[in-house]
């Protein structure tokens, strides 16, 4: 045996059961640290009715958006997390608050290395297909439409789960298609409103 070797496997050998151990929570620490843990919808879902202060204290990278957008209820999209792992897909998250409380979340994935491709059509239709299998995991059957053409992608799978909806869309040209995760507060309108 090496002669500078040995003194390291005969630590292995005789604390394998604990230097297992350290390793293990050491790569555990690590995964921590990085914010490297996958978080599930039903986890996000959490966050809805939530005010900045309590999600800062939940979100670790949450930073302003430079130019806040607007829908069309009037939710303002005023914060994101640049990088969250959600579902085992890297997302841009935004997120938009009515009366300073979050109603909704879209997530959009992030393209670049280890991330997803919206070139490559493949990648986006398996991890179309791999979310809708995770959300129906947690949700059951989804509502699902689909208008696909040649010329164009439209998928589309949603779900109902407490006060809350999750939508997922597919959507573009079949060589070039992006995905988009929605997770908003159902919204109950009066029917005198209508």
């Amino acid at each position: 045996m090496n002669f500078y070797l040995a003194p390291f496997s005969r630590l292995v050998h005789f604390r394998s059961g604990r230097f297992a151990v350290v390793l293990g929570l050491a790569a555990c620490a690590l995964l921590a640290g990085t914010g490297a843990w996958s978080q599930t919808v039903r986890e996000q879902l959490g966050l809805l009715g939530m005010t900045h202060e309590r999600l800062g204290a939940q979100l670790k990278d949450i930073q302003p958006v430079h130019a806040p957008r607007r829908l069309s209820s009037g939710a303002l999209g005023s914060w994101r997390v640049p990088d969250t792992l959600c579902e085992g897909v890297h997302f841009e998250q935004t997120l938009f608050f009515v009366r300073q409380k979050l109603v909704q979340m879209d997530l959009m994935p992030i393209g670049g290395e280890h991330h997803l491709a919206s070139d490559d059509p493949a990648s986006v239709a398996n991890a179309y297909a791999r979310l809708v299998l995770s959300l129906r995991a947690q949700f059951g059957a989804e509502l699902a439409s689909s208008a696909s053409t040649p010329e164009l992608v439209m998928d589309t799978a949603s779900w109902v789960t407490g006060s809350a909806d999750v939508v997922l869309f597919r959507s573009g040209k079949p060589d070039h298609s992006t995905l988009r995760l929605v997770i908003r507060q159902r919204q109950l309108v009066d029917a005198g409103e209508l």
